[in-house]
């Protein structure tokens, strides 16, 4: 019995032991993985097309030429914000992070070696070119239902207030 409950604490004391090399190995798959795919220059991307973004949004407000130096300070304000809260180095831990604990070992074992391959570099090379025109395509998609969407929710209000004004009144009428 002795044995049994030494052998049963030996275990339970080197599991976590065994469970952070694990953990230590798949972080650093993990980031091989991310430095393979190329993900640093996907997020720079990301970084340069949302600062685009936010610099045509400021650019489209009309304000006053006297008051052009303002817009030139926003614009700055709002790419540094940008730039700390999307660098790099403000996500890489994160990321490392998410695929650790999303793949085993062998599976990020198994994708880095596809991600080496010529298909794997192809298919890195090609990703955010059709994440970008996925999104496109769902965009044009939300825009053309998007009447339909707002026609729908207007009918449902009219009918719940109608409704609700309907139960509204026979809650108020005198009971017999």
């Amino acid at each position: 019995m002795k044995k049994m409950i030494l052998i049963v604490l030996t275990l339970l004391i080197s599991f976590p032991v065994v469970a952070t090399a694990g953990d230590a190995e798949r972080r650093q798959l993990a980031e091989q993985f991310l430095n393979v795919n190329k993900v640093k220059d996907q997020v720079d991307m990301m970084y340069e097309k949302v600062e685009g973004i936010i610099i045509s949004q400021i650019e489209a407000i009309e304000i006053p030429e006297e008051r052009e130096k303002n817009l030139l300070a926003m614009q700055k304000i709002a790419r540094d914000l940008l730039f700390e809260g999307l660098s790099w180095d403000n996500l890489k831990e994160e990321y490392i992070q998410l695929y650790a604990e999303s793949f085993t070992e062998e599976e990020l074992q198994g994708v880095i070696e596809f991600s080496k391959s010529p298909l794997g570099q192809k298919m890195a090379e090609k990703s955010p070119i059709l994440m970008q025109k996925s999104m496109e395509i769902g965009r044009q998609h939300a825009t053309q239902v998007m009447p339909q969407v707002q026609v729908a929710i207007q009918e449902y209000m009219k009918e719940n207030i109608k409704q609700t004004a309907t139960e509204g009144e026979s809650d108020s009428a005198p009971k017999k």
